[in-house]
Order: C-alpha cells, then structure tokens, then sequence
C-alpha cells in the first residue's frame, strides 16, 4: 500500500477505544510476541505495588542515621531506635491497611 502510518491517529484511536477494546489489543500484542518495556515493568513491580515509596523512606533513614553512627559510635542505639520506628511504622499501616480501618 506504500503509506506510512499516522501515529496521532493511531494514539487518537487507542484514547477513544473503549476499555475492553484495550485490552483486547494488549493481548493481540501479547500474542504477537510484544512484550512490555522496563519501564512498565518498573512501575508495575514497585510503583503499582507500593514499594518504591517505601524503600525511598527507609533508605533516606538510613542514610541519615548512619553517618553520625560513623561519626560518633555511642548513637548506635538512636541509630537502632530510629530504624525500629520506621519499621514499626510501615508494618502498623500495613496492618491498618490491612483491617480496613486507613
């Protein structure tokens, strides 16, 4: 046919289609042998999940409980009693969560 496809009518088309027709296209290319990039990996495992917030927030923790440990070794209960807390913190909303009472 020698034409070259539109690709903002095909993005027009792929926002007008209803639900189920997306997904019926996402298993036709899932069929064809396409699969999903990094990125959606990405956000489906940590993003969609709800872990990658919770990695950041402990990893900052970390990081600012352990340089003064460095600096002075008697903070290392501060140091502990911080990580416990954000630990504690997460598993609480978690069963909160969980309970249905957040």
């Amino acid at each position: 046919l020698n034409c070259a496809p539109d690709v903002h009518a095909i993005k027009e088309a792929l926002a007008l289609a209803l639900p189920s027709v997306q997904g019926q296209m996402e298993n036709l290319a899932v069929d064809m042998g396409y699969t999903p990039g990094v990125l959606a990996l990405f956000y489906k495992v940590a993003i969609g999940s709800g872990v990658a917030p919770l990695v950041i927030f402990m990893g900052v923790g970390a990081m600012t409980d352990f340089g003064p440990l460095l600096a002075n070794p008697r903070t290392l209960l501060l140091g502990a009693a911080a990580q416990f807390g954000i630990f504690a913190t997460v598993l609480g909303a978690l069963t909160l969560n969980y309970f249905g009472l957040i």
